[in-house]
């Protein structure tokens, strides 16, 4: 049998599809759950996030961390037209409705519902330029489902519903908007929730907590006893005696042991043999408590949950220390490092999205020269060790080899320890030791915070 040679034409053509998202847009369309399909998922979700403390503080920290990432215009080259223009996209960020950090917050939502969707606002500038009003958010649960092509699965945009009376669905094209998502699996556009893991763990966790609470009350109050006769019980009870077991079953679901509530019960008694009243009314309610300890504690069920549920988002350092076991330095250090690795990578998400997806239209609708294209770029997000670099530093001058000739090298430094300074060049200047000149073309060193030393 010959054997086939793929041809360039067969070669350049797709013939597969990535998931039934391809058919429908639909918003998680190959979920196995029918409870995390569609705006059902994006329900959940959002209720997760709402109502779970330990969801909600892993989520806060996550925004208040890459809230604090300076994000910074980074120039295409050193040439001076691309210092302009890199100035030029400073001046659109900074001149939107809402600042940079407001919309890096919103689009954090990403995390939680597995996408974000923004509307790109423009606005005709002073200068005659194109620039950005603003970044308009698309709340998830307001996106009916993507328009998406069929042979290649590209997303063209999204039908969003609105619950004006009287309006219609929107149409919003891709090529006017910013599309963050969490992952790419098998090409869903709606993305994965970082909190698709944390569902099963959350929803015992959540009905514990409502027994638990039901438990409380129970214990603290009593379960209501109410004593009737038993010819109100018997099945040959009159309707007037059906009526008022009926209503004494009612009274006893409903009583409450709170501010307002009471109970009227009749004062008859029951008679003797004589037809005396005795001492034992005919009608009665107490409240009955259990006796000694429950062979099941909830507590460290519940605490497992949580557990379960930080550590589906490389969190559970957040729980540490609320045990009475503890956890080491050594522990919380290696977790809490992880943890700031996945959160880097999503502040390096929301860059490229923003240099793909912002900055290139923003630069083709004004027709400027894409080699000056300058991009957007996020500091480290996890805070460096100083006494690791002055050691590191230690080891290089032993080793005969400085860094004083490298101002970038000497930027850097001062940026990881969040000191400013300004490179001066200077010749044949006295130094500060001696009065002696420093050797001619020698660049000395500035540092605006660096206290009692002003210059090296």
């Amino acid at each position: 049998m010959a054997k086939k040679i793929l041809s360039p034409t067969k070669a350049v053509k797709e013939l597969g599809i990535s998931g039934n998202n391809v058919h429908n847009g639909g918003i998680r369309a190959d979920e196995f759950l029918p409870e995390l399909k569609g705006r059902k998922a994006i329900k959940k979700f959002r209720e997760m996030r709402e109502n779970d403390s330990t969801i909600g503080a892993v989520l806060y920290s996550a925004e208040q961390i890459l809230r604090d990432v300076d994000l910074r215009v980074k120039p295409a080259d050193d040439s001076p037209e691309a210092q302009a223009a890199a100035g030029f996209l400073e001046s659109i960020l900074e001149d939107m409705d809402h600042s940079l950090d407001d919309h890096i917050s919103e689009s954090l939502s990403f995390l939680s519902y597995g996408f974000m969707w923004f509307e790109l606002v423009y606005k005709r500038r002073k200068d005659g330029k194109l620039g950005i009003k603003k970044i308009a958010a698309r709340a998830p649960w307001t996106i009916d489902r993507f328009d998406v092509e069929l042979k290649s699965g590209d997303v063209l945009g999204v039908y969003q519903s609105s619950s004006r009376p009287g309006s219609i669905s929107n149409y919003i094209p891709k090529s006017k908007s910013i599309h963050y998502k969490t992952h790419t699996i098998n090409g869903d556009p709606s993305g994965r929730s970082i909190l698709r893991n944390a569902y099963t763990s959350y929803e015992y966790l959540n009905n514990l907590q409502a027994i638990e609470a039901i438990a409380v009350e129970r214990e603290l109050a009593g379960i209501p006893v109410g004593r009737l006769p038993s010819e109100y019980l018997s099945a040959d009870a009159t309707d007037t005696q059906a009526a008022i077991k009926a209503e004494f079953e009612t009274i006893l679901r409903d009583v409450k042991f709170n501010e307002q509530g009471y109970l009227i019960l009749p004062s008859d008694m029951y008679p003797d043999k004589d037809g005396s009243p005795t001492s034992n009314p005919l009608v009665n309610i107490e409240l009955m408590s259990s006796s000694g300890t429950r062979n099941i504690e909830i507590d460290p069920i519940v605490s497992r949950y949580q557990h379960d549920i930080a550590r589906s988002v490389l969190s559970e350092f957040l729980l540490l220390g609320s045990q009475q076991s503890g956890g080491s330095y050594a522990l919380s250090k290696s977790k809490t490092d992880i943890y700031l690795r996945a959160l880097e990578s999503y502040i390096t998400t929301i860059t490229d999205v923003l240099n793909k997806q912002l900055v290139k239209p923003l630069w083709e609708l004004n027709g400027l020269s894409p080699e000056t294209m300058p991009k957007i770029k996020a500091s480290d997000v996890a805070p460096h060790d100083l006494q690791q670099i002055s050691g590191f530093l230690r080891n290089l001058n032993q080793a005969n080899i400085t860094v004083h000739d490298h101002p970038e090298v000497i930027q850097d430094l001062m940026d990881i320890a969040e000191l400013s300074y300004e490179p001066k060049d200077t010749i044949s200047e006295p130094n500060s030791v001696d009065g002696t000149p420093e050797p001619s073309g020698q660049r000395s060193f500035e540092f605006d915070e660096y206290d009692g030393q002003g210059t090296e």
